[in-house]
């Protein structure tokens, strides 16, 4: 998987050996409108969702192997959790005594538009648990992702030469001292808890068209995420509140703002039934204490939550600082350890459902 470079948008090389993979281990596997690989396996019992993204950011990663260690663009996020899934949803039916129902998705363009999961959601088939293919560590359980909006705020001023900057304001020196009134009055990076506090930076600031015209438009794009305890709703009304507050004391500057992008946090029970059975199987497979994560970032886990309340998490190998880096890599013995953690797993569901006789309400477990 890590030879065939699938940045968002170029997943399809990978689609095709995914899906001639899952068939040739006898799962019942096909490709959807978007480009996502779904693989069945088993009729009866409880419905599992495996979802896992195909995509990377850009930037390919020479592939190598030293001693534990294998290194390539997605070895963390998150080709090898999405394989792990492939192979503990194999194992599992191979294993079990329970009936197992398994779905597998690798998806397109989560690092993007998350294209893969609406269309996933849209397709309206129901399931009584997930789990995301997200790298957590092997030992860890990924229970909270943080929401997020992304806001684009514009500035206009009438411009000018630069060799008379008193004529006109600066759109991009407004942009700057925008930015740090909003930072002040609205984020607490600084704060202890980042899950629990709103967190934000710019990730794009453009200004100008000439090296020697005063700056007449500016646009700042601002990254903001947010906890469980905030809705996004609230938190562009907050945004809005304070643009409009400061555009009153503006003269010869025209500020717009306007949301780009939304995503509600999630926060998922610590005694559900998906997190119980990851943590048997981590403890039998790994023998080690077991730790609930809640992460800053968002996930495809966040757009299923908006539309579901099934039971989910995220779970997989490797270490998330590595994320979107040159050193990006995962540790094969990790790797395998998930792979039996997701076959266990798996087959500790089927058993609880079945000593209930109700698969189709795992839920209530």
């Amino acid at each position: 998987m890590l030879k065939i470079y699938s940045p968002s948008g170029s997943e399809k090389q990978l689609a095709d050996f995914l899906l001639e993979h899952m068939v040739a281990r006898g799962f019942k596997a096909s490709k959807d409108d978007v480009g996502n690989v779904i693989g069945q396996l088993g009729t009866e019992g409880p419905r599992i969702l495996l979802c896992g993204h195909m995509d990377t950011v850009p930037g390919e990663i020479p592939i190598r192997h030293e001693d534990d260690l294998l290194y390539g663009r997605g070895s963390v996020d998150a080709k090898s959790s999405l394989a792990a899934m492939i192979a503990g949803s194999y194992l599992a039916m191979q294993r079990s005594s329970a009936p197992i129902r398994v779905t597998v998705a690798g998806v397109v363009e989560e690092e993007a538009s998350s294209r893969g999961a609406h269309a996933l959601i849209s397709s309206g088939i129901s399931y009584d648990l997930a789990v995301f293919g997200e790298p957590s560590g092997a030992s860890n359980i990924t229970i909270g992702y943080k929401g997020g909006v992304k806001l684009q705020v514009t500035f206009a001023t009438s411009g000018g030469h630069s060799a008379s900057p008193w004529v006109s304001k600066n759109s991009y020196e407004e942009a700057f001292m925008f930015w740090k009134a909003f930072k002040e009055s609205l984020i607490d990076n600084d704060s202890p808890s980042k899950f629990s506090s709103i967190t934000g930076c710019v990730t794009t600031a453009v200004a100008g068209d000439s090296t020697s015209n005063i700056p007449s438009q500016a646009r700042l794009i601002i990254d903001l995420r947010i906890p469980p305890s905030i809705k996004t709703a609230d938190m562009i009304n907050r945004a809005e509140e304070f643009t409009g507050h400061y555009r009153k004391n503006l003269g010869g500057v025209r500020v717009e703002i306007k949301v780009n992008d939304q995503t509600e946090a999630y926060l998922a029970q610590e005694d559900s039934i998906a997190v119980r059975a990851f943590r048997w199987a981590i403890r039998n497979t790994m023998n080690c204490p077991v730790t609930l994560v809640k992460k800053t970032g968002t996930s495809d886990m966040n757009l299923f939550a908006q539309s579901t309340s099934m039971p989910m998490i995220a779970y997989g190998p490797g270490d998330s600082s590595l994320d979107h880096t040159e050193n990006e890599h995962i540790s094969i013995r990790e790797y395998l350890s998930s792979v039996e953690i997701y076959a266990s797993a798996i087959q500790h569901i089927a058993s609880l459902a079945q000593k209930e006789n109700s698969p189709s309400n795992v839920r209530k477990i």
